[in-house]
């Protein structure tokens, strides 16, 4: 059994933990995990071997990340937090002399994605739909939609704005923002992997977000088979522009069975990817297949998705006793509907 040592950062998070799901589910590789966040409280640092408190400014951060990766023997690099994505990406080589295969997307890809402005371009010049973005105030047809150009995980400072009292009040709470015209549809999030250099797409699995609470999907469902064809074809279009490694997911809206636009590109696992690992598609193991030289081809003729699954998502605990020891009472159940 081939050993993998992995480094995964934002332990905190939710695309964290899906991350570690998607290891546990698999049995074919030993692993050793190694987590980090900026916060030492937090339940991903106990569900992995071993935890390391790294600063959140990204030069600092890329710096202590590098030296974990050397100190550990770090095979595999997982990168999650975004706003520390592009100096990772700077810092490429450096991964590469210690031997620590860093699990993401070329800069110039990041910088379009990383940038809500930039995405729209890119969706423009690549005929993909997408909705319109205000440049000017006088010309913004009410309802409209506010975000920040960069950063905006997990919907932060998304807002609704339904005249221009809510445009002079957002725009003076947010620094650097876009303005899209207001969707109404279907919202949905496509899980995707990718080959290891990001020229081959594998396979993308849709997944309506039915309920939402802090960005998060706590109520999901797949998109039918058709429709998600047709999202896949964008996609593919898209990552043969970006060429994105491995697992990263894109969002959009579904108007009706013909039209859907494009909103965001996420290049790093998303915080719902464990429903997409229920469905079929464990993108870390598949990551891990390929690292231990399974082809992408052969990865892809044997993923088979489940498009009756649903998801409605819980809360779980972990407890920590007055000796340090981590534990969780609680059984994990299965009763099937009267």
């Amino acid at each position: 059994m081939r050993k993998f040592k992995i480094l995964l950062d934002g332990s905190g998070t939710a695309s964290a933990i899906s991350v570690i799901k998607g290891l546990l589910k698999q049995s074919e590789y030993e692993i050793y995990l190694v987590s980090i966040d900026r916060d030492p409280f937090n339940a991903g640092r106990y569900l992995s071997n071993k935890f390391y408190t790294v600063p959140t400014d990204p030069e600092p951060r890329t710096e202590a990340i590098l030296e974990i990766c050397y100190k550990e023997k770090i095979d595999l690099f997982i990168p999650i937090i975004d706003e520390t994505l592009l100096e990772l990406a700077r810092r490429r080589k450096d991964f590469e002399k210690i031997g620590t295969f860093l699990l993401l997307a070329p800069l110039e890809s990041l910088e379009i994605a990383n940038n809500k402005m930039k995405t729209f371009q890119f969706f423009i010049e690549n005929n993909i739909p997408t909705p319109k973005v205000y440049t000017s105030f006088d010309h913004i047809k009410y309802p409209a939609f506010i975000k920040p150009c960069t950063g905006g995980r997990a919907s932060i400072n998304a807002f609704k704005i339904n005249d221009k009292e809510e445009l002079k009040f957002y725009t003076s709470k947010i620094s650097e923002y876009i303005i899209q015209e207001y969707i109404e549809g279907e919202e949905f999030t496509a899980d995707c992997l990718a080959s290891l250099d990001g020229n081959f797409l594998i396979e993308c699995v849709v997944r309506r977000r039915l309920e939402t609470k802090g960005g998060l999907a706590i109520k999901c469902s797949l998109v039918s088979p058709n429709m998600s064809e047709l999202i896949k074809n964008y996609v593919e279009k898209i990552n043969e522009k970006l060429r994105i490694p491995g697992a990263f997911n894109i969002q959009g809206f579904i108007i009706d069975k013909k039209n859907l636009v494009f909103i965001e590109i996420n290049p790093r696992f998303a915080g719902t990817h464990a429903f997409t690992i229920e469905a079929g598609l464990n993108s870390i193991k598949f990551i891990l297949d390929m690292l231990n030289g399974e082809s992408p081809q052969n990865i892809k003729n044997k993923i088979s998705i489940n498009y009756d699954l649903k998801m409605i998502r819980y809360w779980d605990e972990i407890f920590i006793d007055e000796s340090g020891r981590a534990y969780n009472p609680w059984k994990l159940w299965t009763k099937k509907n009267n």
